[in-house]
């Protein structure tokens, strides 16, 4: 049963089908071959998404339309200048620490990509970046908004394994710094190489102004972190508070954007979010032929009789794990392989918060590779360079990416303390 579900699924992808329409051939072929009633598969697309976490989802989506076109993203960008723009290597510390403020609010690497890169790219060239160096950086620091909170593929791990999205959210906080501070460690090694981006002056009056303007935007990463971690509300109910919040001072009070470029907003989010929940629809599908089957139980077995050394064990499935994000996009090998993944590595007592954290980031890398990056296509057309100018720019932060893993995997305790110290519930 594994076995056909991968070829069709692979030979959907060789031939160009997008990846939620082969699920759903999947799905009915395997139907037909254990004669199961068309009726059934109908019912589980439906119990897949009907699931009131995943309202989160288009609210965090169009938290990052409202950031980018009302004038938040800017602010934050403009206080993480003031902050370590006089750290060598200059606006590319920025750009790293600005992804690190805008995903914690969107959530989104591509959104982060298309964000900070058009902000940012220009002036970094300006300042003697290379047209790749610049889009790399901005490129590679885009995964830290998948695993600071908030987190699309979080929210979506959470659902497909049935484990708490809040404690989620909180586990990513410290490994979302961590890669944060490799990137900028890294970037001002290149920049002493290269001699590239100007340095500032650190000047605490115009950090205060910075503050000054951006205070408010600030505000929304406390919302959402502060009140999952206080109790206050979930993390769904946190993504309307943001939502609510980032409308209420756009509009209201920086006044950068019009009601009326609202619906473009609603529309992009709606596309967005529809092809999130119909590969979650097919997805839960697949695996529920997969469970009654015996699948995942049989996997457990078989991985168990090569090791059941944790860390062994989490170094061969973030190897996997990075094969599968060359191939495929983060959020279909997300539903895909979670499911699957997950009770191979509870099984030798890996906490699956931990492993959730892991395995976002872990694709998340995939989604900085060719040939099916989505970011480095998004950066390659903001940027406007080639591929190969963009991969071989970003060499030296994969390099960077993969030491953060192995220290994640050897170190599962810098991901769950922090969970453990709040001990957060709930979704």
């Amino acid at each position: 049963m594994l076995w056909i579900f991968l070829g069709i699924l692979f030979a959907s992808i060789a031939i160009g089908l997008p990846i939620a329409f082969g699920l759903g051939v999947a799905a009915v072929v395997l139907a037909v071959i254990s004669d199961i009633p068309l009726s059934i598969l109908i019912e589980q697309s439906i119990r897949g998404v009907n699931n009131f976490p995943l309202l989160a989802i288009p609210f965090f989506i169009l938290v990052g339309e409202v950031m980018s076109a009302g004038g938040i993203a800017r602010r934050l960008m403009d206080l993480a200048g003031a902050l370590v723009g006089f750290i060598r290597g200059g606006l590319g510390q920025v750009a790293i620490t600005g992804s690190m403020f805008f995903g914690g609010i969107s959530g989104s690497a591509v959104a982060d990509t298309a964000a900070t890169g058009s902000m940012m790219i220009p002036s970094m060239k300006q300042q003697g970046y290379s047209a790749p160096h610049a889009t790399a950086i901005n490129t590679v620091s885009s995964v830290i908004g998948i695993i600071i909170p908030p987190s699309i593929p979080l929210i979506l791990f959470g659902i497909v394994t049935e484990t708490s999205i809040s404690r989620l959210f909180v586990a990513g906080i410290v490994p979302g710094v961590m890669i944060g501070f490799a990137l900028m460690v890294t970037t001002f090694i290149m920049a002493s190489i290269e001699h590239a981006g100007q340095t500032r002056k650190f000047r605490l009056d115009l950090l205060w102004q910075a503050f000054k303007q951006a205070w408010l935007a600030m505000l929304l990463p406390v919302i959402v972190i502060g009140g999952i971690i206080g109790g206050v509300f979930t993390a769904t109910e946190a993504a309307v508070a943001a939502l609510l919040y980032s409308l209420f001072i756009s509009l209201a009070v920086y006044r950068e954007f019009q009601v009326r470029e609202l619906w473009g907003m609603l529309v992009r989010t709606a596309r967005l979010t529809g092809m999130v929940l119909l590969l979650l629809a097919f997805a839960t599908v697949i695996a529920w032929f997969l469970t009654i089957n015996m699948v995942p139980q049989t996997l457990v077995e078989q991985v168990r009789a090569i090791t059941q050394d944790p860390f062994w064990l989490l170094m061969i499935v973030a190897g996997l794990l990075l094969l599968v994000g060359f191939v495929m996009d983060l959020t279909p090998a997300m539903v895909i392989m979670a499911p699957m993944l997950t009770p191979i590595v509870t099984s030798v007592g890996i906490d699956p918060v931990y492993f959730g954290v892991l395995m976002a980031f872990v694709l998340g890398i995939g989604l900085l590779t060719p040939p099916v990056g989505t970011c480095l296509y998004v950066g390659c057309g903001v940027g406007k360079v080639s591929m190969e100018q963009l991969v071989k720019a970003m060499l030296p932060y994969y390099a960077a990416l993969l030491v953060v893993l192995v220290i994640l995997i050897a170190f599962p305790g810098l991901v769950t303390w922090l969970p453990e110290l709040t001990d957060v519930r709930g979704n």
